[in-house]
Order: structure tokens, then sequence, then C-alpha cells
């Protein structure tokens, strides 16, 4: 209705059109009639007719009958559809509002809770979320839009909703929870895609989800490949995050290669050393895991974490021990590491550590173009 409102007149055409005059600017039978009732009660019509074949422009009738010329783009915003003014999002949420999320997907079923401003996993297992991964899958739900609504169901079965490949479940801090039932329709093998028995196309040609709200009769149409987002494996949606500490709390770290050690005071402001260290402290908040090895962290000795190659103690302002990174050197291939605060041995990408410090004097010195992993990190 903004813009209804913002309407401005061109030019005024016929303040008092006979008959002829109305069907010669197409408003003898308007292509749009917008009716308006104002608080006051007031009514307020605006019609639209056709074209004006020199700039575009429209003709337009008004509730005191005359007929003016108003801009061209006056069509595009009068002239809806029933499915253009409705909300095709599926299910819409709040951000803050929201709680946890169930999915039910052919891969695996898993569910998430609001930690504070994070996510944490609920099933199948009870630990935090990947921040990445949970954006995905919200951002999936959030994207579920529809492309055309089935006046005419034909039932469950046919659109694939008997028994729906997916269902996501929202509960909000407030109001009812919500189900949305996805499913595919069946593809009968011995006929064509030509064939009319072939499952309906959305509006672009491509074959189709169908979903709709649990308890409700309305089938949705979208397209294809909008759940794909939902499927996820269980390794995506765990936290991948190997050291967990407050960068703000670190006012010191102990690197140990091999059997020498130096220390580095964090001073992002004063000595160059001090900027650097502040600087790694933030390569190793985002260090991630490739791969889990050992849940229990007993096999210290068989991922060569009992001798480690590489360790990086983070200290805080008294000098107490916030989180402490063993690596492994090289293994057949691959490097292990564990986090003191996690018992979980974890293989990791060399290259992710290239950037650390070998010897005291490289905190002094800016890092070179191309750093060369510490030893054992290759």
């Amino acid at each position: 209705m903004d813009k209804v409102a913002e309407l401005r007149r061109k030019a005024a055409i016929a303040p008092a059109p006979d008959a002829a005059s109305l069907t010669h600017y197409g408003l003898s039978q308007p292509r749009a009639r917008v009716v308006l009732t104002l608080d006051d009660g007031k009514v307020e019509t605006l019609a639209l007719g056709d074209e004006s074949s020199f700039d575009g422009s429209v003709f337009v009738r008004t509730t005191s009958g005359a007929v003016e010329l108003v801009t061209g783009d006056a069509k595009w915003s009068l002239e809806r559809t029933t499915f253009d003014l409705r909300e095709k999002r599926l299910l819409p949420f709040d951000d803050e509002e929201l709680r946890r999320v169930e999915v039910t997907a052919p891969r695996l079923s898993y569910a998430l809770v609001r930690d504070g401003k994070t996510w944490r996993l609920d099933a199948p297992a009870k630990e935090r979320a990947d921040d990445a991964t949970a954006a995905r899958v919200l951002g999936a739900i959030r994207g579920l839009r529809a492309t055309a609504f089935l006046g005419s169901p034909q039932g469950d079965r046919a659109h694939g909703l008997e028994k729906p490949r997916w269902k996501v479940r929202l509960v909000a801090a407030s109001g009812a929870p919500r189900t949305l039932l996805l499913g595919e329709a069946p593809r009968p093998p011995s006929r064509p895609p030509s064939s009319p028995a072939s499952p309906p196309r959305d509006q672009t040609g491509t074959s189709s989800l169908y979903a709709k709200i649990e308890g409700a009769r309305e089938v949705a149409v979208l397209p294809d490949g909008a759940a794909k987002d939902l499927d996820v494996d269980l390794f995506a949606l765990r936290d991948k995050t190997v050291m967990h500490f407050d960068r703000e709390k670190v006012a010191a770290a102990k690197f140990t290669v091999g059997s020498s050690s130096f220390e580095g005071k964090v001073d992002a402001k004063q000595e160059e050393g001090g900027r650097r260290l502040a600087s790694l402290l933030w390569t190793l908040s985002s260090l991630k895991a490739k791969a889990f090895a050992d849940e229990s962290g007993r096999t210290l000795a068989e991922h060569g974490l009992d001798h480690p190659a590489y360790q990086v103690a983070l200290l805080d302002q008294g000098g107490k021990e916030l989180d402490r990174l063993l690596v492994s050197a090289d293994r057949g291939g691959k490097t292990f590491a564990r986090a003191l605060s996690s018992p979980r041995i974890v293989e990791i990408d060399p290259a992710a550590l290239a950037s650390l410090p070998k010897s005291a004097d490289e905190l002094q010195e800016k890092p070179p173009l191309k750093a060369e992993a510490a030893p054992g990190i290759r």
C-alpha cells in the first residue's frame, strides 16, 4: 500500500470522462482496482487502465471519477495475484525467539537447542554444535519458500507426505511448536517424464518438493534441492574447535618445541613480539579438527602425543594455565592434536599452525611470507 500512497499524478486527462473515453483509456473494465478504507471510514478507490503508447505511463481513475496519468511502475504495484500477496516462507521465525530446532532427514535425525548466543546439539549427542553448520541449517529453514500452493492437493501419498523424507519442528519461546513436513512425489520408473502420471512441476519447469504444516491440508510446492542443507551428518554438526579459551584472559603463552621452551607475553600495543603473539591467539582459537581420532583421549602414545613435537600453553595474568595444545610429529601423513580442555584427540591440518613460532627469536620477527610448519608439524 505504500506504493499507492506514493503515486503522483503526471497529468490530468479528463475530469468527467464519458463512457467512450473510459473505454479508450481501458477503464471501462479496469485491469485492477484498489479500494482503501481510511481510519475515519472514508473510502478511496483507484482503477488501473491501459498504458500510454507514448511513454508507458498508465491511465488511472480516482475516487472523484477523473482520469489521470501516473508513472508506468504503478501497474507492477497494483497488478498482484493472491499468490503475490501471500507469505511464501513456510516456517518464518524470529532468531531471538527460537529455542529448539528438530530435524528428521534421510541421513540423520538431530536436534539443536539455543545456549545463549550459540547452539548446542541435543540429539543424537549432547555437546556444542558447529556454528557454521547450525547457521547453515537455520538458513535452509528460513529459505523454505513456496513457488506455488496447490488449491486441490491429491492427498499425502501423491505428494510424498504420507511418509515425509524431512520433518522440521521449531519451538519458540512463545506460541505452540510448528512442524513442517516435506516429501517428494513418487516417480513410477515405468513412465517417461512427459507422462501425465509424472509428478507436477513448479513454475521453473523443474520437478519439485512438496510441503505442508503438520495438521493442515494445504500443500506448498518447493523447488528441488530446497531441503538439501537440512541433510547433514553428525561430524558436520559437532563443534570442531580444538582449543577453548577466552582470548581476553590470555596474558602469556609458553611454547615447547621438543625439549626447548620459550615464553612470550601478549601485548597488542607495545613490543612487536607481543603484537604478534596477540595475533597468534586468533590462529589457535580458530583451529578446527579435520577428523576425530579418539573421543576418550586414552591413546596418546598411539597418536604421538605422549611425547608431543610441539606444545603451546596459554596463561592468564597470574600464571594459571587456561589451555594447552599438544601436537604430534607427522605420523604417516597425518598430524594429531589434543587440547587439555577436552579429552578428544583430533586430526588437524598442519598448515593451520604454520605461523606458530619455533624459537624465541621468531616472536620478535614478522612472519615470513611462506611460513614453515613447526618441527613435526608437516
